[in-house]
């Protein structure tokens, strides 16, 4: 292992001749995955940059979770090696100071809910392994927001960052998300505050207005959901995937028909809807390739909202709480679209037509759009490396992670994690992301010899 400080090595110098040369485009938890998947993956040596603005490295950043609280996946998913599903719960029972600081789980370790903290120690703990255990591969962070992607005439990329930088590379792995951002937000509450406002309806906004209450912040929350709808919850244990043993039908309706049949006769016999769901998952990227286009914008419009209300859940007790929340008067659920935010409260529109709600404070907790927000995926689309989903999640992508463009997958450039969540299914989620960081890496151990090779050959 070598690492260097951001000014000290010129991957267009002497080294790019020795080293196949790799950026991974965001430092969060997907690209830290990326890194450890390429570190295990990849038998030669290579030269690693990460660009990041941000100072420190952020794994819980990709990854859906209440923000400062818990992650809304259980210790028995958030594995990050393949090979062990159990490596995350040997590692919280090894350390007995992060293990004793945990709730009680009557269901047991694997079943429980950790805070991001802790899930973040072990990932740090996992990359800084597989990093010494690599000491012919190059290592460095630049400090740096990647603005735009462009092919090079031969072969490989250019990466533009900085004040009008640019830098050449074999291959690039983009792994931002939704976005990178210098710092993380965080809500600023004045001194007296009575009512505040949270934008958004999924696990990231309910996370933060039980925060906010809990914390005696405040005493009441609006909390808007265009949709109206919010996360269901996890059962009290983990349950796999469940069948009915019928075929799902190969059309939006029948499929969503099938589904809430199946999930409603669950419910009734006790077993629960989740594994129902989680069963029909694991088919949802084969069914979505037959629907047809209007059928697919449909789901968009009329499914999409409800659906991902039931695929991203709760821990049971943040579900519990929300409820109570909610029954209590202390949490206010508004169905409608924000149109504006002021410095006292927020416009939305809703059935009944515009309405003002007076706060002291927002809190926007929607996620924006990857593809319409961000100058590096609009890069990649306009110089032909890429193509937006139908969905506008981000971009089109084989399993792997490689983009496709004009039918084909583009060799060495890769949208991982929640960039392509628009063709791979569930792939915010942590065993997904492990997935694919891996198979992305073993896709790429051969072909990067010959890229290597090839780029030599051009500078002889």
């Amino acid at each position: 292992m070598t690492l260097l400080s951001p000014h000290s090595l010129d991957p267009q110098g002497k080294d790019a001749d020795r080293l196949a040369t790799i950026a991974i485009v965001g430092r969060g938890f997907t690209g830290i995955m990326t890194a450890i998947a390429l570190f295990k993956g990849i038998d030669r040596p290579f030269h690693l940059i990460m660009f990041d603005p941000r100072p420190k490295i952020d794994v819980g950043e990709g990854v859906n979770h209440a923000v400062a609280t818990v992650l809304n996946s259980r210790v028995r998913d958030l594995s990050i090696d393949p090979t062990r599903r159990d490596d995350f719960q040997s590692w919280l029972e090894a350390d007995r100071d992060w293990h004793d600081g945990l709730p009680a789980n009557s269901a047991g370790l694997e079943h429980s809910f950790v805070p991001e903290r802790v899930f973040g120690s072990y990932v740090y703990k996992r990359f800084a392994e597989a990093l010494m255990a690599r000491p012919d591969v190059v290592v460095q962070f630049l400090p740096e927001t990647v603005t735009a992607v462009d092919r090079l005439p031969q072969t490989g990329f250019s990466i533009f960052f900085g004040n009008d930088q640019r830098k050449h590379f074999d291959v690039v792995f983009l792994a931002t998300g939704y976005g990178l951002r210098d710092s993380l937000e965080k809500p600023t509450i004045p001194a007296g505050a009575q009512s505040g406002v949270v934008i958004g309806g999924g696990v990231k906004a309910v996370g933060q207005a039980l925060s906010l209450l809990k914390d005696g912040k405040v005493p009441h929350i609006n909390l808007i959901s265009e949709s109206g709808f919010l996360p269901q919850s996890h059962a009290q244990a983990a349950v796999g995937s469940a069948a009915t043993g019928e075929p799902i039908p190969r059309t939006l309706r029948g499929a969503f028909r099938y589904l809430r049949d199946a999930a409603r006769r669950a419910d009734a016999e006790g077993s629960g809807w989740q594994g129902i769901m989680n069963g029909f998952r694991l088919q949802a990227r084969e069914l979505w390739e037959e629907l047809r286009p209007d059928e697919r914008a449909r789901f968009k419009r009329h499914v999409k909202a409800v659906y991902d209300s039931h695929r991203h859940r709760l821990p049971p007790d943040d579900y519990r709480h929300l409820h109570q929340a909610i029954e209590s008067g202390a949490i206010t659920l508004r169905k409608g679209r924000v149109e504006r935010i002021a410095s006292n409260g927020v416009l939305i529109s809703a059935s009944q037509g515009f309405e003002v709600l007076q706060a002291d404070f927002t809190v926007d907790c929607r996620l924006p759009s990857s593809s319409n927000d961000s100058s590096l995926i609009r890069s990649v689309v306009a110089c032909g490396l890429a193509k937006r989903d139908e969905l506008e999640l981000g971009l089109v992508t084989d399993e792997c992670g490689r983009t496709i463009a004009a039918h084909r997958s583009v060799p060495g450039l890769f949208a991982m994690g929640l960039l392509a969540l628009g063709s791979v299914a569930d792939i915010d989620l942590v065993p997904q992301i492990v997935s694919q960081s891996h198979a992305a890496a073993a896709s790429l151990n051969e072909w990067i010899g010959n890229v290597t090779n090839a780029v030599q050959a051009i500078s002889v």
